[in-house]
């Protein structure tokens, strides 16, 4: 990952702000040097960022070089900065068919978004594009004519690695704005569920968000911590939403914590340092495949995605 360029938040700054202490800071678990958990009081642009991360290098025009950024990442942002404080203050922000959206975007962002996602996305995308597989020479034939090269193999030899990851990250809006994930999350069932005040706090990291199996099963669900008294649902059955408020409130957040903390690739977050314990026994025990793996690795999506790639080469798709 790029160590020059502008600091590029994959876990936003207005979300960790919600885990602020009195300090005006937030508690970062990492594991700087070994398997020791270290923690550390960081303001939240400072952490959960990498330079560059969404930069299209090699581009001259800084204007351009930031354009993913400035033009989508950081509106995804704002926006769901304005729903999690409506959502803090109990406003209806749920019914509401724009804002919904713009949750929805938010959420799929944060499923794609992630430092290994756009590593593992590019060199999926470049080995994709660089491979001369029986498929895409059968294509190149029909399209070919008088004065372009012979061969596939020879119209691939001329491509620029670098504009094709730069395509790579183009493609990830397609990616984060599918429209069908999106048809499945807006139809689900959604609301905040707040803990006690005597209850253990909510912890967050770097892979906050909680996923089911799937999207379309009746106990599927999304659980995203907001806070660390408030946690964001989206479930396809009320028993699911039952359960939680009927569960004891100890366990519930106990199961969060543990499953955001082994989901954890580089961080956890607490609002103070009191989880040192809990964090060095869970930390990274339980990371998922990123759902960009999920996707690219299951043989329905990744005809999906492979279709997407060829909409983009013949131009149909920006």
């Amino acid at each position: 990952m790029a160590a020059e360029g502008q600091r590029h938040h994959y876990i936003p700054v207005a979300y960790l702000k919600n885990w602020l202490n009195a300090e005006g800071k937030v508690c970062q678990y990492s594991r700087p040097h070994g398997k020791r958990v270290v923690a550390k009081s960081k303001h939240p642009s400072g952490t959960g960022y990498v330079r560059g991360l969404y930069e299209f290098f090699g581009v001259e025009d800084q204007h351009l070089r930031e354009s993913l950024e400035r033009e989508f990442m950081r509106p995804v942002d704002t926006r769901a900065a304005e729903l999690l404080q409506e959502m803090l203050a109990g406003e209806q922000t749920m019914n509401n068919v724009e804002k919904r959206s713009s949750w929805t975007t938010f959420l799929l962002s944060l499923m794609f978004r992630m430092p290994e996602d756009i590593k593992f996305h590019k060199e999926r995308y470049l080995r994709d594009w660089f491979k001369a597989d029986p498929k895409r020479r059968k294509h190149y034939k029909r399209l070919w004519r008088p004065g372009m090269p012979n061969r596939v193999e020879e119209v691939i030899a001329r491509m620029d690695p670098q504009e094709i990851e730069w395509r790579a990250l183009d493609a990830l809006i397609p990616l984060i704005t599918n429209p069908r994930i999106a048809e499945f999350i807006n139809r689900m069932q959604w609301g905040t569920f707040t803990l006690p005040f005597q209850v253990p706090a909510l912890l967050t990291s770097d892979r906050p968000l909680i996923l089911s199996g799937g999207l379309i099963d009746p106990d599927s669900h999304i659980l995203l911590p907001i806070s660390p008294k408030k946690i964001f649902y989206a479930v396809n059955d009320r028993r699911v939403i039952k359960f939680m408020m009927t569960c004891n409130p100890s366990e519930l957040a106990f199961l969060i914590n543990r499953t955001v903390t082994q989901q954890a690739v580089s961080y956890v977050f607490a609002q103070w340092d009191l989880h040192t314990e809990f964090v060095q026994r869970h930390m990274g025990t339980g990371q998922l495949p990123s759902l960009v793996e999920r996707m690219q690795n299951n043989p329905g999506t990744l005809k999906g995605y492979r279709r997407l790639q060829r909409l983009r080469r013949k131009g149909l798709l920006p």
